[in-house]
């Protein structure tokens, strides 16, 4: 039982965790295909001709479908050379780039935020939740007054031997 509790308790931390990455590599995986499928039917007009050098076209090169130039990606249909010039036919994938800007937004903004942790936030983490004997948080309002015999020999000064309370005969 208890290593069942674990096992799923430790699955939904890591879901917890990685589920930004795994909706990322998903939806990436999903834009990619769908454009694959959209460039097969996708008449020549609606494509874009990119005629770069042999380097560039090396440097622009994603993987086998994908360049990358000017910050925008392009979805490759495919490609011709001529005269040591590379002319690429392709259609610039929105989704794509909008979903890396995205993750490149999130990351930019963690990376450089300048705004530290609230102070009330640092407070509650380093609260001291166990207090010590005989004392109140020194933050403290509030002023204890006790009138009962019990309470003065406890504040008071302690007693050397700790005794067990008076035994009752009633239940005995």
């Amino acid at each position: 039982m208890k290593k069942g509790f674990s096992i799923v308790l430790l699955s939904l931390i890591f879901l917890q965790v990685g589920g930004g990455y795994i909706y990322f590599f998903a939806r990436l995986s999903s834009i990619r295909m769908e454009m694959r499928q959209q460039l097969k039917s996708l008449p020549v007009e609606e494509l874009t001709q990119l005629t770069l050098s042999e380097s560039d076209f090396e440097k622009a090169k994603v993987d086998d479908h994908e360049i990358k130039v000017t910050g925008k990606m392009y979805d490759i249909a495919w490609i011709e050379r001529e005269d040591g010039k590379v002319l690429v036919y392709a259609k610039q994938d929105e989704a794509e780039d909008n979903l890396l800007s995205f993750i490149q937004e999130i990351v930019h903004r963690s990376a450089n935020d300048k705004k530290p942790m609230p102070n009330q936030f640092i407070q509650l983490l380093t609260l001291d939740f166990i207090l010590t004997e005989n004392e109140l948080p020194k933050n403290s309002s509030i002023n204890i007054i006790h009138s009962s015999g019990y309470a003065h020999a406890a504040y008071g000064n302690p007693s050397p031997v700790d005794s067990p309370p008076p035994r009752n005969n009633f239940f005995l």
